[in-house]
């Protein structure tokens, strides 16, 4: 089960219940879509009780399927009409929620948000432990971006890209980058 916090319209990790959970939401921040994505774009549910190489989340999917998680279902996280993250769920085994634990699910997405508002401190320490999971890929964000004189945006995408092409976790390939072990060559493509 993982937590996400909505900043500047990106969706960063605010907490998960175990490293497998982490994992499964760096591969949607590496390829740029799946459940939290759409939840948060959408403000509404995400219920995929069955991942399909053919699904809307191509390169999420093979991912995830490759983790051995067959199901997965996300729920926005509301301040009124505005999205500020999304819970996450996910199972080995295809098929859909319960009645009883998708009413659970909503009531965990719906108490989350008092603590999505409010500054980490003292007492909530390991709760918001992995607030900044992906500092480090911001920091390569920006370092790629006026090295290759890019927009933020693209800088992103060529980091996300050289990840992938790498198949490499993102956060490594950041952790290189900012450590200066590494530096994207000035014509990387995705091919």
């Amino acid at each position: 089960m993982t937590v996400s916090a909505t900043t500047s319209g990106a969706a960063e990790l605010a907490w998960s219940s175990d490293e497998a959970s982490a994992r499964l939401d760096d591969e949607q921040f590496t390829f740029g879509e799946g459940p939290v994505v759409d939840a948060i774009d959408t403000g509404a549910p995400v219920l995929c009780s069955a991942l399909d190489v053919t699904a809307r989340w191509p390169g999420f999917t093979a991912a995830a399927l490759k983790r051995d998680v067959h199901a997965v279902f996300a729920f926005p996280v509301m301040l009124g009409a505005i999205t500020i993250g999304a819970l996450m769920c996910h199972r080995r085994a295809a098929g859909s929620m319960n009645n009883a634990a998708m009413t659970k699910a909503l009531a965990l997405a719906d108490s989350l948000t008092p603590a999505l508002l409010t500054s980490p401190d003292d007492s909530a320490e390991e709760v918001w432990s992995q607030q900044l999971h992906r500092a480090e890929v911001h920091q390569a964000t920006g370092m790629i971006s006026v090295f290759l004189d890019v927009s933020l945006v693209e800088a992103l995408s060529r980091l996300r890209a050289y990840s992938l092409s790498q198949d490499r976790p993102i956060a490594e390939v950041a952790r290189d980058i900012v450590a200066r072990r590494l530096r994207l060559p000035r014509d990387f493509r995705y091919s």
